[in-house]
């Protein structure tokens, strides 16, 4: 008993230590380098305008703090690397223009000002922290689904997280790793049966992104299999006031012209843009993009994911029992509200579906080893 009991203290060391590495390392490749990336300017700007400063200060203060934190030779490449952001740079309203789509991302755009008056520090800080605190809460709380498995078992957990480009989202001055944390905490609640519990988190999640209430809409579906349809009404319409209220107060730019901005033509200024929408154009860009994402030795990653997700997990659904059903379910709604989404906007970015996947890899293996278990 003895042996037995030092060979457990060992291995729950070694799995700690491992983790305290692993942070170390993500700490190393993504919060300490100075990175920044285009979208974090406008969150910033976005950011400032929640104290109360207008367009014009705010455009001002987050191209000025970038120029002052960033090398030159980046700064010029974010102000002057192409005619759109030099429109952005040097146009004030053409800036304008595009905030609506980074201001409904509200959930976002309220924790950057948060963190910044809190903490004392600069709107680009805070979006450093966010995202590097919520690779770091992801990484936890896949540690402590599989803490109590083997050694190797749980040794999995490192590689997934690397194929699920955890130090991209860490290094990112975007939402997606903040997305990446509520998806990965919605689905273990979930599992554990706080069902209610999960919708709530998933609806957060579209304050952070709209388009994740196709996920939230995906999930209510567990209210339809159970032929609770009031439930299911009541959270439905919940979802579609929360999304329209986002929407009109922070004045969306709705879906085709996000689809036709970022996968056909980014105009220099949404001020009389107005595309018609073309169904022809829909399914064109779908084929072309997935045409040249499965020839791209980086893209076809993605691609192969995510359908490797949808396939594995409806593969475990069909083996379990009744009483496993709803467990089985959960990584369903994740792999498919990844692919939907990437039906809908084929944005050819990992980041953008990376929280769906890892909450569809991570809830399926864990099933998984619940029912094992139980068994």
């Amino acid at each position: 008993m003895s042996s037995i009991n030092t060979n457990n203290y060992f291995f729950q060391v070694a799995k700690l230590l491992l983790l305290g590495c692993f942070f170390l390392f993500v700490y190393d490749k993504s919060f300490k380098e100075n990175y920044f990336n285009y979208d974090s300017i406008p969150y910033v700007a976005s950011a400032y305008m929640l104290s109360g400063n207008s367009l014009e200060e705010s455009h001002a203060y987050a191209w000025n703090l970038l120029q002052k934190k960033s090398h030159p030779s980046v700064f010029k490449d974010l102000c002057c690397g192409s005619s759109y952001k030099k429109s952005m740079y040097e146009n004030t309203e053409a800036f304008g223009s595009h905030l609506p789509s980074y201001r409904t991302k509200s959930l976002y755009i309220l924790l950057i000002r948060s963190s910044s008056d809190l903490l004392s520090i600069d709107e680009f800080q805070a979006l450093k922290i966010i995202s590097f605190a919520s690779v770091i809460l992801i990484a936890l709380m896949a540690s402590q689904l599989f803490f109590r498995e083997s050694l190797l078992f749980y040794l999995c957990i490192f590689p997934l997280l690397f194929l699920m480009q955890i130090i991209p989202l860490g290094r990112l001055l975007t939402p997606d790793g903040l997305i990446g944390l509520l998806m990965l905490l919605a689905g273990i609640s979930m599992l554990n049966g706080r069902i209610k519990f999960g919708y709530i988190v998933l609806l957060l999640s579209v304050l952070v992104r709209q388009t994740n209430i196709i996920i939230y809409a995906l999930f209510l579906l567990f209210e339809v299999k159970r032929k609770n349809y009031r439930a299911f009404s009541i959270f439905l319409a919940l979802g579609l006031i929360v999304y329209w209220l986002n929407s009109v107060s922070f004045e969306s730019i709705g879906y085709w012209k996000t689809y036709y901005s970022s996968l056909i033509s980014m105009p220099d200024t949404f001020i009389g843009f107005n595309p018609s929408f073309d169904i022809s154009i829909l399914l064109s860009t779908l084929l072309g993009k997935l045409n040249w994402m499965l020839g791209n030795s980086e893209l076809n990653r993605l691609i192969s994911l995510m359908i490797l997700a949808l396939l594995l997990s409806l593969i475990n659904l069909k083996n379990v029992k009744e009483i496993d059903l709803d467990d089985a379910l959960v990584p369903v709604f994740f792999s498919a509200g990844a692919v939907i989404t990437y039906i809908l906007i084929p944005f050819p970015d990992f980041r953008i579906y990376a929280g769906y996947l890892l909450a569809s890899i991570f809830t399926l293996i864990f099933g998984i080893a619940k029912r094992n278990k139980a068994d």
